[in-house]
């Protein structure tokens, strides 16, 4: 998903570095040869061999290894040395989330990659509410492929996105998510989008989205592994405006297959979320939620821009 990044023009929000371009491996054409291949390919092979090509570009690209070093760097106790072996797991672990969701996005089934799906009531109790259900997860594990469990219980999921690098590549995908029967939404250039989204939350739909790299108009300061990070502000906001409940989920790699957790939800004060203050801690509660399960599975978050705000103006080595 393309994310915006944070500027100086924004005031009393912590600043982050540009974002470099997308990678030239992450448009349209390469992404159709990647849903041949998951057609043609058996699964372990598929994976398998995207595994192997997020080594070699893992050697060939030092300068993107050590921006994830450093973004991991807070979450490791500043361990270089573990930091630095997260890092290379974290590629590899990348490209067999890619083979996988390329699987998924080929219309191909991943049931039974799943090995768990734990405190699923938690997700049932606040959906019988019918106040509309915001679920929110970090770039964390493969959060997309979660979508047919919501389906296949009868959940009607819209994804919130932000536009791919290229029209062909964010149709592309937007038509692989409704083969599934899963609506995409993307925001940025559509005005009435927000309003969209909280209609549909005041309707009682569940409606899905990225918390940890927002766009500079939905983020604020919060902490993270006791450092400045920039936090979407956009579940508090869209709270205030429909009443929803805020779930917490997340679904990472565990040993054979895939495990999804439902964290307990976000209680906050409808009211109280008329401050601006207010707004931005909860979205530090919901960061402050996620922080124990994005350092425990630190080889599954996948940020491959600088992170940290203190990493602005650092030069970044261009050279192992």
């Amino acid at each position: 998903m393309a994310n915006g990044t944070i500027t100086d023009a924004i005031p009393n929000r912590p600043e982050v570095p540009a974002t470099p371009g997308p990678s030239v491996f992450y448009g349209a054409r390469l992404w159709r040869l990647g849903l041949a291949t998951a057609r043609t390919l058996p699964p372990g092979l598929m994976r398998a061999a995207v595994g192997a090509m997020a080594r070699t570009y893992l050697l060939a690209r030092p300068r993107r290894r050590e921006i994830v070093v450093r973004n991991l760097l807070p979450l490791c106790n500043g361990d270089r040395a573990a930091t630095a072996s997260a890092a290379d797991r974290l590629f590899v672990n990348f490209g067999r989330k890619l083979a996988d969701l390329m699987r998924f996005e080929a219309g191909l089934s991943l049931t039974r990659r799943f090995v768990a799906l734990n405190d699923w009531e938690r997700f049932r109790e606040v959906e019988a509410r019918r106040q509309g259900v915001l679920m929110l997860t970090p770039h964390l594990g493969n959060w997309e492929i979660g979508a047919p469990l919501l389906v296949e219980r009868g959940v009607k999921l819209l994804i919130v996105t932000q536009a791919e690098p290229g029209e062909d590549l964010t149709e592309l995908r937007r038509q692989s998510r409704d083969r599934w029967g899963v609506e995409t939404l993307v925001i940025g250039r559509d005005a009435f989008a927000v309003v969209e989204i909280i209609k549909r939350l005041q309707d009682g739909a569940c409606v899905a989205m990225l918390i940890d790299r927002p766009p500079p108009t939905s983020s604020v300061p919060v902490t993270l592994a006791g450092r400045p990070f920039a936090a979407s502000v956009a579940p508090a906001e869209l709270a205030r405006a429909s009443g929803c409940a805020l779930v917490g989920v997340y679904i990472v790699e565990q040993g054979r297959g895939y495990s999804a957790h439902v964290l307990p939800e976000f209680r906050y004060d409808r009211a109280a979320l008329g401050n601006r203050e207010n707004r931005r801690q909860l979205a530090q509660a919901i960061i402050t939620a996620f922080e124990p399960v994005i350092r425990e599975h630190a080889d599954q978050w996948y940020h491959f821009v600088p992170i940290w705000p203190e990493e602005t103006n650092s030069e970044i080595p261009r050279h192992p």
